[in-house]
């Protein structure tokens, strides 16, 4: 009885699992004959089932402009060809329709449109005419898995001009250098999206826009910079260096009152025709600082506050000012100076051969004795000149923040060596950059107050609505009094028998100081054989300053800053105060800017007369061949 009941208990259990099969089967096979036998329109109506995408629609990045509206960098909308490979059903077919539009091979494309993945960039930024033809092509179905996406050109309608200020962005539109990255935020805006209805083959349904937030667009930047101004000090240092075989050089022209800077120049100029690789007289295995390769664009820098140099003469500034501030000396004192001395063994000495003599201080400035200026130092002592030195803001922040912005270099006076009070005082032992030694004679200019330089006047939101950008407020470093006892002093150097004649300007007082400085090995004790800087920075009109500005040149011939940087310097604030009316009195007559005319660029020391150079040639502003 056992046995025929689970016999007949096991019957059952396989005719239940035949029977299940069968109706799962005939199941299967129903919906097979249903799908076969439904018209055209009902499978259609399937694969075109309505599914929501959302797109990110980028923000407009903002403009660029210069003091005067005139603009410097903006975006133009473009589309670019994207590909989904998953969804590309031909890619054969779709790669020759997309060829002759997009100036591709055809291979090249196939290779893309079967990429794994689900996003492969086909084109960026394909002009406006080729976008259309495109959109139609995918609208018509022919290009499934292909889509345009919207992106933007940064273009720079003034190029080269500024670049190393004004900077770069990326493929991306993000800022990378310059004025784009510190305020890339500022510029980038707010992104927007858009959702709608598409069919399975990617097609926007008509009329199927769901949601859409829009984007917001980004600030615009109104920078100090008079972009003809600007221009016009790029040829003339341009035209100096070709004359002067420099291969690089810095000027920058400065707002005494308000620290907004006008022109802001770095140039650069490529290995002349028969330059040795090794200059004569380097180490055996040294490397020169300025025989690496060129770097790519977005490593420009720009030289006025990224690149240091040991100053030279223009350093005397510190000298002399706590020597007046501790009366150490007037205007009227007087020193029996000699030619040459020696400190802890070492030999200092002026640049030209002479008697021991009477030097009134306002010669030892405007001639720019080594050995006077030592002489006053040595009465004040290392720890009075590092102070000095410090007040003006040498080996620290300018505060304006500049991308790759480096502070120089300042020793520690505990640290001075035997030697040291014979060098710091003269532009040795220390590192700056030429827009803080700017700073230093431009507070000078300005009484004795110390501005904060700037490069943005405003930040003007999509609203409408203008921000100042912060900066810090101004402060006294020296004395009424003493900066203008500094200023008449600083007359000495541009007269007949100072370093600096070639800075005078017709019918103006013109006030500043030179400095020549040899080049240290990068990585070396001692100096490079016939390597110099020349410097020449200053102000005017002196009684009333306006204007202020700062030319330097990185090995030129003949090597002096009184030779090669006090012509660019006459030069560019001859031009710059005839355009904003700027009177022998300090006085800014009629409305600026005026339009000027053309003023000869041909350097005071002989140069030839030949036309200016492209920035091609000379390397662009901006255009710098040396590491950081």
């Amino acid at each position: 009885m056992a046995k025929r009941s689970n016999t007949s208990s096991l019957r059952k259990r396989v005719s239940v699992t035949i029977a299940g099969s069968l109706i799962g089967f005939l199941f299967l096979f129903g919906q097979l004959v249903r799908v076969t036998m439904l018209p055209d329109s009902q499978i259609l109506g399937y694969a075109n089932s309505e599914v929501l995408k959302t797109v990110t629609i980028p923000a407009a990045r903002g403009e660029i402009e210069d003091r005067y509206g005139k603009p410097l960098a903006f975006s133009v909308n473009l589309k670019s060809v994207v590909a989904d490979p998953q969804q590309v059903t031909n890619p054969e077919a779709e790669a020759a329709l997309l060829s002759p539009l997009l100036g591709m091979g055809q291979a090249q494309i196939r290779d893309l449109l079967i990429m794994p993945g689900q996003f492969e960039y086909i084109k960026r930024l394909v002009p406006h005419t080729i976008s259309a033809s495109l959109q139609q092509l995918i609208d018509e179905s022919k290009l499934p898995g292909i889509t345009l996406i919207q992106e933007s050109e940064r273009v720079y309608p003034q190029e080269p001009l500024a670049e190393a200020v004004i900077g770069q962005t990326n493929t991306f539109g993000q800022g990378i250098s310059g004025l784009e990255y510190q305020y890339n935020s500022q510029l980038q805006g707010t992104s927007g999206s858009e959702t709608y209805k598409v069919t399975n083959t990617n097609i926007a349904v008509p009329d199927g826009v769901v949601s859409y937030k829009p984007p917001v667009p980004g600030s615009t930047l109104k920078l100090t910079l008079d972009s003809t101004l600007q221009y016009y000090v790029e040829k003339v240092l341009a035209s100096e260096m070709e004359v002067s075989r420099a291969i690089g050089g810095t000027a920058v022209v400065m707002d005494v009152k308000t620290g907004q800077i006008l022109a802001m120049v770095s140039l650069s100029a490529p290995p002349l025709p028969g330059t040795p690789a090794t200059p004569k007289g380097f180490p055996q295995g040294a490397t020169p600082v300025d025989a690496t390769v060129s770097l790519p664009t977005e490593s420009w820098v720009n030289t006025a506050v990224d690149s240091v140099y040991e100053p030279g003469s223009v350093a005397k500034i510190a000298t002399f000012t706590a020597a007046l501030e501790h009366h150490v000396i007037t205007p009227t004192s007087k020193f029996l100076v000699p030619d040459q001395l020696y400190i802890d063994g070492a030999r200092f000495h002026d640049a030209e051969p002479h008697p021991t003599e009477i030097m009134p201080v306002g010669q030892i400035l405007g001639q720019s004795s080594n050995i006077g200026t030592i002489m006053i130092a040595e009465k004040l002592g290392k720890y009075i000149i590092t102070k000095s030195f410090a007040r003006y803001g040498w080996g620290q922040s300018t505060g304006l923040n500049f991308p790759g912005e480096t502070y120089g270099f300042l020793k520690n006076p505990a640290t001075w060596s035997g030697t040291a009070i014979g060098s710091v005082p003269i532009g040795q032992d220390e590192a700056v950059t030429p827009l803080q030694v700017l700073d230093s004679y431009n507070a000078v200019a300005n009484g004795g107050v110390m501005v904060t330089p700037k490069l943005v006047e405003k930040i003007i939101e999509p609203n409408g609505q203008s921000i100042t950008p912060y900066s810090r407020p101004p402060k006294r470093i020296v004395s009424a009094k003493v900066a203008s006892e500094m200023r008449s002093l600083f007359e000495n150097a541009v007269k007949a028998n100072g370093t600096a004649p070639a800075a005078a300007i017709a019918g103006y007082q013109v006030a500043g100081k030179t400095g020549t400085s040899q080049k240290p090995w990068p990585s070396l004790p001692g100096y490079q054989p016939g390597a110099f800087w020349g410097t020449f920075v200053g102000f005017v009109p002196a009684s009333n300053p306006v204007l202020s500005a700062i030319v330097e040149l990185n090995q030129p011939t003949p090597i002096y800053g009184g030779s090669v940087a006090a012509p660019v310097f006459s030069q560019i604030m001859t031009y710059a105060l005839q355009r904003y009316g700027i009177e022998p009195n300090g006085e800014i007559v009629g409305a600026a800017p005026k339009v000027v005319p053309n003023i000869s660029t041909t350097t005071s020391k002989g140069g030839n007369g030949s036309s200016f150079p492209s920035r091609d040639t000379v390397g662009g502003a901006g255009w710098l061949r040396f590491a950081r």
